[in-house]
């Protein structure tokens, strides 16, 4: 397979490695000179520059991601600092009153609770937030431009020795732009993004199908099939809910509000239904002495996204029939997001609350029971307790 120059670059590969330990400052300064060079070498609308665009992007996205975490755990452990102060100078106080014979009103416990540098704290933060979006926004631009170069030369190709490339690499940059769009809350645009993912990746698939019935290329591309599918049930999710989801830019009206669910319910089927022909094709692979074990540990992660989807929409139906009754005694549970960390570290789920979540082989029983998994989910990996962390929701921009 024929790829652009730069990609065979040293500092590119090096540039990618940097991203896949966590080194994305690194990274990020690799792609940028990589970048520069390219577009002064090729042209800036050169197919040879794309792949630095998009790595560019990938890279500040990465980063931008990694500065999020970052903040939200000096914040939180900024206010656990505050509030145990706050504690101790609510017991010195008292102490004092009991000494002087005093009683305290009954406001003061309140007063002395205050935070006390909360308008300096919530002015670093604002400003903090606003420099990441505009990093999150340069890092889309990169994207979107890496996206119209390929776009454009698909349709007039100067040749075929980039067409198994471009094949392979579209349908991850535009989920690359959908991840972006998620993360600035642009949720009709990220399914807009997706669904022209899955069409490529169906595309895909179906000529790896007739190269062969069963191989590994086929495989990775029924588990991206997978991926594309269970993305767009979750920005469809995501969207407001009682609005139609209208593209930002276009103004197209994906799917109705009254049909929103709905359709992002279909979406999670055809994942399900997906996940279960990709197991079953993992296994006929392993029995032939296929080495799946890679692609193996993807589809755990793959799984662990439909799980994520198959119980918010559980929960959506239980609250519909606790509703349907007049039963308000049973509150509706908070939606769980899963996060996978296994022999590779894999991260899955929106970066929302952090919650503590131990899957066990008892609960994929159970989620097998209630059609939530198929039932090959089982042979896809063992699984190991896990704890939910903030990392970017899923690795194909490592792929």
């Amino acid at each position: 397979m024929s790829i652009p120059v730069v990609s065979r670059d040293p500092r590119f590969r090096a540039g990618r490695t940097l991203l896949q330990r966590g080194q994305c400052e690194q990274a990020t300064s690799i792609f940028a000179t990589l970048l520069e060079e390219s577009r002064t070498k090729f042209g800036q609308d050169s197919i040879e520059t794309a792949p630095a665009y998009y790595e560019y992007g990938n890279a500040l996205f990465r980063t931008h991601q990694q500065q999020l975490q970052l903040q939200e755990e000096q914040q939180e452990a900024q206010e656990i600092k505050e509030e145990k102060l706050n504690a101790r100078e609510v017991a010195a106080a008292a102490a004092e009153r009991r000494l002087k014979g005093e009683t305290a009103p009954d406001n003061a416990k309140e007063e002395n609770v205050q935070p006390l540098t909360m308008k300096s704290k919530e002015s670093s933060v604002d400003d903090a937030q606003s420099d990441d979006e505009t990093d999150a926004e340069l890092a889309l631009e990169m994207m979107e431009t890496a996206w119209s170069i390929l776009d454009k030369y698909s349709e007039n190709p100067l040749s075929d020795d980039y067409s198994t490339w471009l094949t392979e690499q579209s349908p991850r940059v535009l989920v690359g732009i959908g991840d972006v769009l998620s993360c600035l809350e642009r949720h009709a645009d990220a399914a807009d993004v997706y669904l022209r993912a899955l069409a490529l990746r169906q595309k895909a698939a179906a000529e790896a199908k007739d190269a062969s019935a069963e191989s590994i290329e086929l495989l990775r591309h029924r588990r991206l099939i997978v991926e594309a599918n269970i993305l767009v049930a979750e920005e469809l999710l995501a969207c407001p809910e009682g609005e139609d989801v209208v593209t930002t830019e276009t103004k197209v009206t994906l799917v109705s509000a009254s049909q929103r669910v709905e359709y992002a319910r279909g979406y999670y089927e055809n994942a399900r239904e997906e996940l279960q022909e990709t197991v079953l094709l993992m296994g006929a692979l392993a029995a032939k002495g296929f080495d799946v074990s890679e692609e193996k540990e993807d589809i755990c992660n793959v799984s662990v996204m439909v799980m994520g989807v198959g119980i918010t929409f559980a929960q959506m139906d239980e609250q519909s029939s606790t509703a349907a009754v007049e039963s308000p005694k049973k509150k509706p549970r908070k939606s769980t997001v899963f996060c996978v960390r296994s022999s590779s570290t894999f991260c899955l789920g929106a970066a929302t609350s952090v919650f503590r979540f131990t899957i066990t082989e008892a609960a994929i029983r159970e989620s097998i029971q209630q059609k939530i998994l198929p039932r090959g989910a089982l042979v896809a990996h063992t699984f190991v307790a896990m704890t939910m962390t903030r990392w970017p929701r899923h690795a194909h921009y490592l792929c």
